[in-house]
């Protein structure tokens, strides 16, 4: 299933504090209760430069609506990473996406174009 990287500070009214202030302690395996989000939780191994064995927390989302200038894209079936720091120092941006996502029309996306 395809990942958008999301900074946590931008999650803080999408997604509730109780995961969001405890993603060290839900990725360790703490006894932690998610209520709703429990089924939607998942780890994402990752490496990078610098980082070999990463983790992060992640949750599947039916749905992530993105806009990008006047097109907006709707992306089903998606897991939103999140990330506890800045993707960028000069904070043009907030989340990354990969290409394919935002091109790809075979994992029943949508393109709208707003008039």
């Amino acid at each position: 299933m395809p990942v958008i990287v999301v900074e946590k500070n931008t999650l803080m009214n999408v997604i509730p504090n109780y995961i969001l202030d405890n993603l060290d302690k839900i990725i360790n395996g703490e006894d932690i209760d998610l209520g709703d989000y429990a089924s939607k939780i998942r780890i994402i191994p990752f490496t990078s430069l610098g980082k070999e064995n990463g983790i992060l927390l992640g949750l599947k989302a039916d749905n992530v609506i993105v806009q990008m200038e006047e097109n907006t894209i709707n992306i089903c079936e998606v897991i939103i990473g999140i990330y506890n720091g800045a993707l960028s120092k000069n904070g043009k941006y907030k989340a990354l996406i990969g290409l394919d996502l935002l091109e790809s029309s075979n994992i029943n996306n949508e393109l709208t174009v707003k008039n």
